[in-house]
């Protein structure tokens, strides 16, 4: 099995941008089992229409600023799935990035490069992989929906 990079911390900073999210769009959010490999999965919080799921999100938490970079770089496979996971349950695939200086989302539908890329300072074959790059430009304020 593959080692696990994720700390306690990551999680922690993950956890608060879910609170946030979750108040903003009066959804409930779920962390969602890792055979799924998306984080999150958005449940309307309506009792009219009952609580139907939204959503399939990644949130991803930064230790940069939002234009540090011109675009931003998450797996292939993560988007895949995302895009599978929205088009057989009728739902949005998201990506939701936490920067220093902001939090913004972008569908994965939005048009990406696809480029070979991925850390090299932990000496892990598996971290050079197939990317998509997202330009920052297209990610999306979070407003509220009340």
């Amino acid at each position: 099995m593959r080692e696990l990079y994720e700390t306690k911390k990551d999680l922690n900073n993950e956890d608060k941008v879910k609170q946030w999210l979750s108040r903003m769009w009066n959804v409930n959010i779920y962390k969602m089992p890792m055979s799924y490999k998306l984080d999150f999965c958005l449940e309307k919080n309506d009792n009219k229409n009952g609580k139907p799921i939204v959503a399939f999100a990644e949130i991803k938490c930064r230790t940069t600023p939002i234009q540090k970079y011109p675009t931003y770089i998450i797996s292939l496979a993560k988007v895949i799935a995302g895009k599978q996971l929205a088009l057989h349950t009728n739902t949005k695939p998201l990506l939701i990035v936490s920067w220093t200086d902001d939090i913004k989302w972008i569908n994965m539908n939005e048009d990406f490069k696809c480029v070979v890329g991925g850390r090299r300072d932990r000496n892990d074959w598996q971290d050079i992989e197939p990317l998509c790059e997202f330009d920052i430009n297209k990610f999306n304020e979070i407003k509220s929906v009340r």
